[in-house]
């Protein structure tokens, strides 16, 4: 008896992970940890960073918004698990929200 219950637990499925999914939530991460380096430079220097440090800041967040996009693109996929591209997306708003957030307050403060 507790070997039919086993046997009917299995589940097989056609399902893989999304390649552009996955390269999502890298890039996001990596995004993620530029900004967490940047943040801690500034702070360091007191922000008196070079403009060299603004631009690919500017860069980091276009980026990121194409991260967003990326991720976003990946919801389309049939027969593929979701974790990653939600994940990828979570991650990329994320980093937006960070990155304009941070040349807001520069702008404003």
């Amino acid at each position: 008896m507790r070997n039919k219950r086993r046997r009917g637990s299995y589940k097989f499925t056609e399902k893989t992970h999304s390649k552009r999914g996955i390269a999502a939530t890298l890039m996001s991460s990596l995004l993620l940890a530029w900004y967490l380096v940047f943040v801690h430079l500034a702070f360091v220097s007191n922000g008196g960073l070079s403009a060299y440090y603004g631009c690919a800041g500017v860069l980091a967040m276009l980026l990121s918004f194409a991260a967003v996009v990326a991720a976003a693109g990946t919801f389309k996929e049939e027969d593929s698990f979701k974790l990653f591209p939600r994940l990828g997306f979570v991650l990329s708003l994320l980093n937006v929200f960070c990155w304009c957030g941070s040349y807001i307050w520069g702008f404003i403060g």
